[in-house]
C-alpha cells in the first residue's frame, strides 16, 4: 500500500508593528536577517537622531533594495504628528496587504504623545483626528486579523492610563470619548486640571517634511511588492 507523506501544517505569518518613540532593537534585531520568504515581518516607527537611543544602522529607514524586506523602518524627525502618520499610513496598509499576516502584534508606545517627558512627538490619542494613535489602532483592528495590543513606552504616567484605557476601549468595540471624566481614586490629583480623559494638543511644530514623507511611500510601495512576490511564492 503507497503511503501518503502527511504535509506539515504551515506556519502562520506573524507582523509585529512597532509604534514607539524608540526603535523596535528588542524585537526586530533578534529577528533580522531571517532566510527568506520570512514568516515574521517587524515593522518600527519611531524617532531617530544622532545620540538618541538605541542608536543602530537598522534604525535607518528602510532602503529599497535590502536584503532583509522583513525587518523594516521607518525613522520619524521631530514634531511627528497624526498628519505625519497619516501621510505614511498607506506605506503600513501596503506592507500589511503584501503579507497577509495571520497575526498582527501591535506595540502601543505612548511616549510619542504629546506632554510626554521625552518631548520629542507631538502625537494626539482622539480616533475623530486622521493619523491619531487611537486613529491607527482603529485601522489596525479593522484589518480582521487576530491582533494582540501590546502596552510600551509612556513616562507621563496619567497620560499613559488614560491612552491604555482608551485604546483597550477601542479594542473592546467601545467608542471612547476624550470627555470622559476621570473617577476619583488615589492618583485623581494627576489628572488634572481636567479630570478627563483628553490629552491636550501640544505646540509643537512638525518638522517631518512632505518631500520625506512622500519618499516612505514611495520606497515602501517597491519592498511590498518585493514582499508580495515572495509571499505568493511561498503558498
Amino acid at each position: 500500500m503507497l503511503l501518503k507523506k502527511a504535509k506539515s501544517p504551515k506556519r502562520p505569518r506573524i507582523m509585529y508593528l512597532d509604534l514607539d518613540l524608540h526603535w523596535s532593537d528588542g524585537v526586530s534585531k533578534p529577528l533580522s536577517n531571517q532566510h527568506p520568504p520570512s514568516r515574521i515581518l517587524t515593522l518600527s516607527v519611531h524617532h531617530t537622531a544622532p545620540g538618541f537611543f538605541p542608536a543602530d544602522q537598522l534604525a535607518h529607514l528602510t532602503s529599497e533594495d535590502t536584503t532583509d524586506p522583513y525587518t523594516l523602518s521607518i525613522p520619524l524627525a521631530r514634531g511627528a504628528s497624526a498628519s505625519t502618520f497619516a501621510t505614511i499610513w498607506p506605506s503600513i496598509e501596503g506592507i500589511r496587504g503584501a503579507f497577509m499576516p495571520d497575526f498582527v502584534v501591535v506595540q502601543c508606545g505612548v511616549d510619542g504623545l504629546a506632554g510626554d517627558p521625552m518631548a520629542t512627538w507631538n502625537w494626539s490619542l482622539a480616533v475623530e483626528e486622521e493619523g491619531s494613535l487611537g486613529w491607527c489602532i482603529q485601522k489596525v483592528l479593522s484589518w480582521n486579523h487576530r491582533t494582540l495590543l501590546l502596552g510600551g513606552g509612556g513616562y507621563h504616567s496619567a497620560n499613559a492610563a488614560r491612552a491604555w484605557t482608551y485604546l483597550t476601549l477601542l479594542a473592546a468595540g467601545k467608542q471612547p470619548e476624550t470627555e470622559m471624566p476621570i473617577p476619583e481614586h488615589g492618583s485623581w490629583p494627576r489628572y488634572a486640571p481636567s479630570f478627563t480623559m483628553e490629552i491636550e494638543k501640544g505646540s509643537m511644530p512638525d518638522e517631518n517634511q512632505q518631500d520625506y514623507l512622500q519618499m516612505v511611500n514611495e520606497r515602501f510601495a517597491i519592498i511590498g511588492r518585493r514582499i508580495r512576490v515572495d509571499s505568493t511564492n511561498d503558498i
